[in-house]
């Protein structure tokens, strides 16, 4: 079952980059962080699916673990990365309503792109959706993840 949940996985997060290595910088911000956030509800999906319950990683030594990785231990080593793309795609709806606000209130359009507002929003986000977009995507990847399973 396992296998089969590890290939559902990789079909719902087909990152459909075009076989592009990332940074994906040709993308809109809010299609790459989409793409990272879809990850953590389809964990949560696989995990239900599976009987598995997610739980924190943070702050977990890896070098501690034994025997070989179980799937719960896998989901949730993803899902707290995952999880990041969701707090990026609410910072992005926060930038945005932040913009709205303003012209709403009668003052000038801010002339942030909004790679530059969610940088400041977040400082370093652009490195930061980067290394994301590499843990997630091309070669060496959760893309190569079924090579190392079990």
């Amino acid at each position: 079952m396992e296998w089969q949940v590890l290939a559902d996985v990789r079909a719902a997060t087909n990152a459909l980059h075009g076989g592009h290595l990332p940074p994906h910088t040709r993308e809109p911000v809010h299609v790459r962080v989409g793409r990272l956030a879809n990850w953590a509800g389809v964990c949560q999906l696989a995990a239900r699916a599976g009987g598995w319950e997610l739980f924190p990683v943070a702050g977990t030594d890896a070098s501690a673990a034994t025997g070989p990785v179980g799937m719960a231990d896998l989901l949730s080593g993803i899902y707290a990365l995952a999880e990041q793309g969701e707090r990026w795609k609410a910072l992005i709806r926060t930038a945005v309503q932040q913009r709205h606000a303003a012209v709403r209130a009668g003052g000038a359009v801010p002339e942030q792109s909004l790679e530059e507002r969610l940088n400041d929003l977040h400082p370093g986000f652009e490195r930061d959706l980067a290394d994301a977009e590499a843990f997630f995507t091309g070669p060496g990847s959760l893309e190569d993840l079924h090579l190392f399973f079990y």
